[in-house]
């Protein structure tokens, strides 16, 4: 039994080594696919964790009619927050809001206090902007024209988020196929390759699973390795981006890439990967012509 393991390793790493440039040419189209996949998959998470905070960035302005009192505030707090994709709602007095806007404006002369009260509406949801703004305008409360908000901002940063996420998984899929293909027929040239040697393993006896294991092995392999050097492509992009986001003061730094995740979660996707493909090319008859 060792013997045949070691008979199977043995030839698998003798055929990586004996078409050195077919190995190399297949690991590095794996890892460009993987690192395409990859860097869109960590993308495409990175702006899903983005857009959940999106919302919470952009606020809505409710001025309520002259002449409300208490009561009426409450209430219609009340009704706001009912309203769904309505997450947070914060009274903003009159006086409190006269106040700042003096101190904001010193020049300002000293007249009675015209403004409103008014509302802060935070949403949960950029998809519901429009409905949430539709609710709020038809409460009896309400002035005409009194929810302010940046309707056409949320609708692009909406529309931005949604196309990104389309490329992120269209374009993924592409690569995942296309790396597929390129496994599969490296795995098939060196089948062709060695058809002489199999067909006298053939011959003296050799199982089928003794014939193919050895292909699928090699095709594990070039994955395996395609999807870790992958994780240090995307780990150098990352790095060299941060290196140019760190020269302008206006930009956040980008969020540590999890670099050990990424080799685990990489590697062994693109083991498994090519050992399906490999799998594929050895399904087909091995025999010499």
């Amino acid at each position: 039994m060792l013997d045949r393991i070691s008979f199977v390793l043995g030839e698998a790493f003798i055929a990586l080594r004996r078409n050195r440039f077919m190995t190399f040419a297949s690991i590095s189209t794996v890892a460009l696919s993987f690192f395409l996949l990859g860097g869109m998959t960590y993308v495409f998470w990175r702006t899903n964790e983005y857009a959940k905070t999106i919302p919470g960035k952009f606020e809505m302005r409710v001025f309520l009619k002259d002449g409300m009192g208490f009561a009426d505030v409450k209430e219609t707090a009340t009704q706001i927050r009912k309203i769904p994709g309505v997450a947070v709602v914060s009274w903003i007095p009159r006086d409190k809001a006269w106040d700042r806007f003096r101190v904001e404006h010193p020049d300002v002369a000293d007249v009675e206090n015209p403004l409103p009260h008014s509302y802060k509406v935070t949403i949960n949801n950029l998809d519901l902007g429009d409905s949430v703004a539709s609710h709020i305008q038809k409460l009896p409360t309400v002035r005409e024209g009194g929810v302010q908000y940046l309707a056409d901002v949320q609708r692009f940063i909406d529309q931005m988020l949604k196309v990104l996420r389309l490329l992120g998984l269209s374009g993924g899929g592409i690569l995942l196929v296309t790396g597929g293909i390129l496994i599969f027929n490296a795995i098939r040239l060196t089948i062709v390759s060695r058809r002489l040697e199999i067909r006298i393993m053939q011959l003296v006896g050799a199982s089928g699973l003794t014939l193919k294991t050895p292909f699928i092995i090699e095709g594990l392999v070039q994955g395996a390795f395609g999807g870790l050097l992958s994780a240090c492509l995307i780990d150098g992009a990352q790095l060299a981006l941060q290196s140019q986001i760190t020269t302008f003061d206006a930009f956040a730094s980008l969020p540590p890439f999890p670099f050990v995740q990424a080799l685990v979660i990489l590697g062994t996707t693109g083991a498994a990967f090519g050992a399906l493909c490999s799998l594929a090319a050895v399904h087909f008859p091995m025999k010499a012509e």
